[in-house]
């Protein structure tokens, strides 16, 4: 009697060894997805913006620079402003915030300060039309009293975004080949 109760313990613990799943695709499945955001951000990069996309925009600063945020758990920050008899607002985000000094702005700039941004045309012309999204992105921020940033400080910075990307290539080769060296 003892005998037979061992042996059928010892099945039990085959089985659970059996059901017991892998951790292999799960890893490979990862370094998978990580190279696919590598490879949209390459393929997402339209090269250098020149100046004839653009569209300028002069007018006097109509309200204080204002910290926006949006999206849920993983909120993005970016500044917006108002210029005078302009139907959207200005936003300073992503790429353009890297070298934007928010600080210096809000000192230096008033109400009335007579501002000068670029906006992609077609961005620009797109949200005047659409009423949900009234916010665009700039590429050219100056004043009066002082250039913030411009064009080539803009492309200069999507530049070094995309050689940050490489960090998602790395990780998702590492990811495969740890993946396939894996046991069950």
């Amino acid at each position: 009697m003892r005998k037979r109760k061992k042996i059928g313990n010892n099945r039990k613990k085959r089985e659970k060894k059996e059901i017991k799943k892998s951790d292999k695709p799960f890893v490979i499945g990862f370094g998978i997805f990580m190279i696919l955001i590598f490879l949209w951000s390459q393929f997402s990069n339209n090269g250098d913006i020149s100046e004839s996309e653009l569209l300028t925009i002069n007018g006097k600063l109509n309200s204080e620079l204002i910290q926006e945020s949006s999206g849920g758990t993983q909120k993005t920050y970016f500044w917006t402003f108002l210029i005078k008899n302009q139907p959207v607002k200005f936003s300073i985000g992503g790429i353009a915030k890297v070298g934007f000094d928010s600080k210096l702005f809000k000192k230096t700039e008033t109400n009335q300060s007579e501002i000068t941004v670029k906006v992609d045309r077609e961005i620009y012309e797109k949200s005047i039309k659409d009423s949900r999204n009234k916010a665009v992105g700039i590429k050219y921020l100056a004043s009066k009293n002082r250039k913030y940033f411009d064009l080539k400080d803009y492309n200069e910075n999507k530049k070094t975004d995309i050689k940050f990307s490489y960090i998602f290539l790395i990780i998702g080769i590492g990811g495969i080949i740890y993946g396939l060296g894996m046991k069950k």
